[in-house]
């Protein structure tokens, strides 16, 4: 009887440890929980990438707003990063991130910063928040860089406070470029205001390269038996009382960053007397390339708005100011890889009026003809339509499409200005 009960138990259990109907059930239920887990985690860790990219992002946005500043302190320094951090990177976002940090060494900054985010389902393994980390470098002035701001002072510019909002964008880009510098003298700036002239100011009435004597557009005609010939009308500016301005020079010099020589009187600048068509030259003299900040500050709240609108010689005389050996300039030479040599134009409507035409399509060819020379040299071009000008050809003038802007209210000019400014001061992420 023993021996019967043993094998029938015997029996049993290895019949039930052969039979796998029920096995199944208990390998599910084991392994579903390690699937969740998975399955969650992969959802909690998707999460935390998305909240490290915001808070790079963010970071970045706060690089770029301190690496454009000078003669901050440490403290003021991690408080602008902070709110530009903040800004970027609302409360409302998920994750908690702390206090960013600030380093600075020659020309890069680096900023970072650790976060918390509560997990959604990796809590069920004790998981309950995942720490993030984020960073980012910004590089400063990979090059030196000179500026010319070439800026429309004609009487249409008074109108809509165009010309108001003008002064302070530039302001702005003269604060924001010329931080840029990590060395003294990396940044310079001229300003280059026009009309139908530009002023080179009063005190070089007695330099050589100027004439006084000069054609005008008009000229007289006689006919002597039957035979006609007309010459020249010309002009000739007092030095006393000239007010500085100079008209176009002769053609093809007009187009040109050509030295004056006493020797060719068509290389010298006419000496233009004080008319309604340069506002009696009221216009602010040209301030070649500097570093006096206060000065070319004063310089643009000086500015007043009245006369014609001449874009050729605004661009050309914008032009000279960066071409070394050229009249009243202080240029560097060219260097492509360690010198950036930078035109911002501004009109604000089209070509009225130059020393030899009031005919629109003149005046525009011949700025077309500087836009070509300048870019050849190695000039870059940014330029700005205020409400109205010549689309086209700015368009065609800038160096390329993205550094074209066509505004339709003056108080755009604040972002225009300090988009370019952000360009021009090469702050780039560089990590």
């Amino acid at each position: 009887m023993a021996n019967y009960v043993a094998g029938s138990l015997s029996a049993f259990l290895l019949r039930w440890t052969k039979d796998a109907r029920g096995n199944y059930a208990i390998i599910f239920a084991l392994t579903l929980i390690p699937i969740l887990v998975a399955i969650g985690g992969a959802i909690d860790l998707s999460q935390a990438y998305i909240v490290q990219q915001r808070m790079t992002r963010a970071l970045d946005a706060a690089g770029l707003a301190i690496g454009g500043q000078s003669g901050l302190t440490t403290a003021q320094i991690q408080t602008l990063a902070q709110n530009y951090f903040n800004a970027n990177y609302p409360a409302t976002k998920i994750g908690v991130p702390g206090t960013v940090s600030v380093a600075t060494s020659g020309n890069l900054v680096n900023l970072s910063v650790t976060g918390t985010m509560p997990t959604s389902i990796m809590g069920v393994i004790g998981i309950n928040t995942l720490n993030i980390k984020a960073s980012s470098q910004i590089t400063k002035m990979g090059k030196k860089l000179e500026v010319a701001l070439v800026l429309d002072n004609t009487g249409s510019m008074a109108q809509n406070s165009k010309l108001t909002t003008l002064q302070t964008a530039a302001k702005n880009l003269i604060a924001t470029v010329s931080a840029a510098a990590v060395n003294p003298g990396d940044v310079q700036i001229a300003v280059v205001p026009f009309t139908t002239d530009v002023n080179v100011g009063s005190s070089y009435s007695g330099a050589a390269w100027l004439k006084w004597t000069w054609n005008l557009q008009t000229q007289t005609c006689k006919t002597k038996n039957g035979v006609t010939t007309c010459t020249p009308n010309t002009t000739t500016t007092s030095k006393s009382g000239w007010g500085g301005c100079v008209a176009d020079r002769d053609q093809n010099n007009d187009v040109s960053v050509t030295v004056p020589t006493a020797s060719d009187v068509t290389t010298l600048y006419p000496a233009d007397s004080n008319n309604s068509d340069n506002n009696y030259c009221s216009l602010q003299p040209l301030y070649p390339l500097t570093t006096n900040w206060t000065a070319l500050n004063s310089e643009i709240n000086s500015m007043t708005a009245g006369g014609n609108t001449n874009t050729t010689i605004g661009l050309v005389w914008g032009w000279q100011m960066l071409t070394q050996g050229a009249t009243l300039s202080n240029a560097a030479a060219p260097d492509s890889t360690k010198l950036n040599k930078v035109v911002v134009f501004l009109t604000d409507g089209d070509n009225t009026q130059n020393r030899f035409t009031s005919t629109q399509s003149d005046i525009d060819a011949r700025t077309t003809l500087v836009c070509t020379a300048m870019k050849a040299a190695g000039i870059q071009i940014y330029t700005i339509i205020v409400m109205n000008g010549p689309s086209t050809l700015l368009q065609n003038c800038a160096t390329s499409p993205s550094m074209y802007y066509n505004v339709t209210a003056a108080s755009q000019l604040t972002t225009v200005f300090n988009s370019i400014a952000q360009a021009l001061s090469n702050l780039r992420i560089s990590q």
